[in-house]
Order: C-alpha cells, then structure tokens, then sequence
C-alpha cells in the first residue's frame, strides 16, 4: 500500500515523523481518513481518537483538538494535545473526569463551563480510547 509523511506536532514536542499508510482523525466535522495522494485540505480536529495504520501495524493516540493540513508533501496534525494510547493514565483521567464533573456543578460563567466541559470531554476519552486499547492486547 502506498504511503505518505505524516507529522504530529504539539506545543511541547514532536510526537510523530513517519511513514503512514492511512490515518483516521475525528475532526469538527467528523471522522475523516487519510491516504497517500490525499488532496490539499484543512480541517479543524476534535477531542477523539487519532489511527495510524502503517506497515507495522496500527497504532492509536488520543488527541484533544488542534488542525490538520495535508499538502502534497505531507500530512501535519497540529494537536493540542496527542497521547500514545500505552502512555494514557486510566486512573488519572478517571479522577479528572470527576473533578471536572463536581466543578461543573459549582460554576456560573458560561466561558468556565465550557472550559471545564472540554475538560471533561478530554478525560472521558481518554478513558475510552485507553479501556478500548487494553482490551484489544
């Protein structure tokens, strides 16, 4: 299968700098996926699940938002954030789900919900992606 250059890149690092066959990305719109030869795009990423598929298998990271760009040169996803599935802390994002979801129920200000409710969103994926992942080992 052909492939194509994928890089992931965060604020605080490159994660990725491969070769993918396929990518699969939830974006504001939807899941999309990726090829070789893909047309030029832009799309903005949601909270979700990132696939790589490559000639060593598939791989899985949790990405908490950010932009994706697909030139003819390669395919950059700009993330927020972007965890190896082996790497996600179960029991920590369980405990951030919690206390997201006890400040949620103090806050006012429209701006703190929707803060704390991507927060919130972030952990419960997190849990879901890494729990999914475990029982595929």
């Amino acid at each position: 299968m052909a492939t194509f250059k994928l890089e992931v890149v965060t604020p605080l690092k490159k994660v990725l700098d491969r070769d993918a066959e396929m990518v699969i990305m939830r974006t504001i719109e939807g899941d999309m996926g990726v090829m070789a030869d893909h047309a030029p795009f832009v799309a903005e990423l949601a909270v979700g699940e990132m696939k790589i598929k490559s000639a060593n298998g598939e791989e899985a990271y949790f990405v908490s938002g950010g932009f994706l760009e697909i030139s003819k040169e390669k395919t950059m996803i700009l993330a927020d954030e972007a965890i190896d599935v082996k790497e996600i802390d179960v029991e920590r994002a369980k405990r951030e789900a919690e206390i997201a979801k006890e400040t949620l129920v103090k806050l006012k200000e429209d701006k703190d919900i929707a803060v704390t409710q991507k927060s919130l969103q972030e952990a419960l994926t997190k849990v879901r992606i890494a729990e999914q992942y475990m029982h595929h080992l």
